[in-house]
């Protein structure tokens, strides 16, 4: 069954608080009436499914959403944000849930079917923010063939260490309800997953490459990120997060690395003032935007 859900919550202060102890220990303490950082909506309007309702994996299988599909694996793909006014702490906000696009295709792994969740915090028409959520669906794993390596974009005028590690994902997991076990499973990561370890959660790479664009930039956003994924990250210590200005100097970019190791790949957007839009790192960039792009094995 598809459908549309809708849930109700509250920006309290202590989940911005918890992510702000782990992830973030630079950005301002959360106070009453503040705004939201961009992105960390993503700690509220959590998910309230049985046991019942998982998948093997611990993914959803019975959300409302998504229909039935018999394939094992799911992966978060990527996801378009797009911000159309401030959320603040203390907000109680309406999360209305659909079923945007499926797609059935076959590559050289088999069947994958890609899905398209569409989100919208606050009401339909005057909403807070709006995501097209992307996930992949694919058939079982190889663990002989492992992800191959994939570098990141060359030269940055940023770097930033950025370790992450089996604390940091349980506690991300535990902040959002994300019960998925190739975050903290290490035998399922590897042997049924065939990944080379635990991975980072798709949405908290997001979540931290518009931290630091955004901080190291000094760029208010105010329009629209995107986050494409070609492959999936593992946490791993000594993980970077350079980046720099983009080559025409409107804009800025970052993305996450690490040497010899496969890669995820992000691209988003956070305008220093004014409107915001999106371009991957390798097109021309928008007038007024920041460019987070991502390729590393650590998110």
């Amino acid at each position: 069954m598809t459908g549309t859900t809708t849930r109700t919550d509250t920006i309290r202060l202590w989940p911005a608080r918890a992510y702000r102890d782990t992830f973030a220990p630079d950005a301002p303490a959360p106070v009453e009436g503040a705004e939201l950082p961009p992105g960390w909506h993503g700690l509220y309007f959590l998910p309230d499914l049985g046991l019942d309702a998982l998948r093997p994996d611990g993914t959803p299988a019975r959300d409302g959403v998504v229909p039935g599909i018999d394939l094992p694996r799911r992966l978060f793909a990527g996801e378009e944000m797009t911000f159309h006014r401030p959320i603040r702490y203390g907000d109680t906000l309406d999360l209305t849930v659909s079923l945007d696009r499926m797609e059935d295709k076959h590559g050289r792994s088999g069947r994958l079917v890609f899905v398209t969740i569409a989100k919208t915090f606050g009401p339909v028409g005057d909403p807070a923010v709006t995501v097209r959520q992307h996930d992949v669906f694919l058939g079982p794993a190889d663990p002989a063939r492992p992800a191959r390596p994939q570098p990141g974009p060359d030269g940055h005028a940023w770097e930033q260490p950025l370790d992450l590690g089996p604390i940091h994902l349980f506690r991300y997991s535990a902040l959002t309800y994300n019960s998925h076990l190739i975050h903290y499973n290490d035998p399922w990561a590897r042997e049924v997953e065939g990944q080379p370890g635990l991975l980072v959660h798709g949405p908290l790479t997001s979540m931290l490459l518009l931290d630091f664009a955004v901080r190291r930039s000094g760029a208010a956003p105010r329009r629209r990120t995107r986050c494409a994924r070609s492959r999936p990250s593992t946490s791993a210590p000594r993980c970077g997060s350079p980046g720099g200005p983009s080559p025409a100097g409107r804009g800025c970019g970052s993305w996450t690395s690490r040497a010899a190791c496969s890669s995820a790949r992000t691209s988003g957007s956070a305008v220093d003032g004014g409107r915001r839009t999106n371009r991957p790192a390798r097109t021309r960039p928008a007038k007024t935007g920041l460019t987070a792009s991502s390729g590393g094995r650590c998110g």
